[in-house]
C-alpha cells in the first residue's frame, strides 16, 4: 500500500467544496495516511462474579437471574444486565453525590468510575465526547490501541447530581494487528464521500465538522459468536457539531 501525503492544492481543494456545500470545518484535516493493517479481536468474555465484585459492594446481597441470552444481576439499589460481551449498569439512586456539580465535576466522576469497568485491568479509555442531557451529562470513551481508537470498544457513563445512574460498556480482547498493511483513502477522500452520502440524504441544512479522526471499527456486526475472531479496520470517524452526528466511512 502507499503512503499518502495531502498536498496544500488538494486542501485548498477540499475546503472550497465543503463550503460550497455548507459544510465549516473546525478540525485539523488528517494530512497523513500510511498504509494499516487490519486488528484482530475476540468479544471479551464476562463472569459474573467479576462483574459483581466490579459493580456492586461487597455487603450488597446480588441476585443472579439467567433470562434467555441475558445474565441479570440485581440488588436493591442497582441492576447490571450482561448480554454477550456487553453490559447495562442501572443506579437510579446513584452513586453518591457529585459536590459542585458541573461539566467538569461529571467528567472527573465518570473517569473514576472508568477504573471500576475496567475489568481486564489495562485498557486505555479517552473521553470522545461529553453531552449535556437535561441535568445529567453523558461521557462516551472509546479505547485506544497503539495510538488509534477503536471505535466499537465503547463505555457510556452517565452521570447526574447524584453520581453514576448508567452505564454501558462493550468488551474486546485485542489480540494484536492482523494481516497486510493496506493503503486507506486520505482525508479529503473520505470527506468527499460524507458529501456525497450527504446530498444523498438530501441534507442541505449548514454544518460545522467538529473533529476528523482516523481509527478502527468492526467490518461486519454479524452476531458475535463467543471465541470467535474478528477484525477491525481502518475508517475515519466524522463528528458534527450541529446534531452530534457522527459518520464513518
Amino acid at each position: 500500500g502507499s503512503h499518502y501525503h495531502m498536498t496544500s492544492e488538494e486542501e485548498a481543494a477540499i475546503f472550497r467544496v465543503l463550503s460550497e456545500n455548507h459544510v465549516g470545518i473546525y478540525t485539523d484535516l488528517i494530512y497523513d495516511t500510511p498504509p494499516m493493517r487490519a486488528i484482530s479481536v475476540s468479544p471479551a468474555t464476562l463472569d459474573p462474579q467479576t462483574l459483581q465484585q466490579a459493580f456492586f459492594d461487597p455487603e450488597e446481597e446480588v441476585r443472579i437471574t439467567l433470562q434467555f441470552d441475558q445474565t441479570i444481576l440485581a440488588s436493591n439499589e442497582k441492576s447490571l444486565i450482561l448480554q454477550g460481551n456487553e453490559i447495562q449498569y442501572l443506579n437510579p439512586g446513584g452513586t453518591g453525590k457529585v459536590e459542585n456539580f458541573s461539566r467538569q465535576t461529571a467528567l472527573e466522576t465518570a473517569e473514576a468510575f472508568l477504573l471500576k469497568m475496567d475489568l481486564q485491568g489495562r485498557s486505555e479509555m479517552e473521553v470522545d465526547k461529553v453531552e449535556q442531557n437535561g441535568d445529567r451529562f453523558v461521557v462516551e470513551c472509546s479505547e485506544r490501541y497503539r495510538n488509534y481508537r477503536l471505535f466499537d470498544s465503547t463505555r457510556t457513563i452517565t452521570v447526574s447530581e447524584q453520581g453514576v445512574i448508567m452505564a454501558t460498556a462493550r468488551y474486546y480482547q485485542v489480540a494484536g494487528f492482523s494481516g497486510e498493511a493496506r493503503g486507506i483513502c486520505s482525508c479529503d477522500e473520505a470527506l468527499l464521500t460524507f458529501l456525497q452520502q450527504r446530498s444523498e440524504q438530501e441534507d442541505t441544512q449548514n454544518i460545522y465538522i467538529e473533529k476528523i479522526e482516523l481509527g478502527y471499527r468492526l467490518q461486519s456486526m454479524e452476531r458475535m459468536e463467543d471465541g470467535s475472531t474478528f477484525y477491525l479496520v481502518p475508517c475515519y470517524r466524522i463528528l458534527t457539531a450541529t446534531n452530534g452526528e457522527v459518520c464513518y466511512i
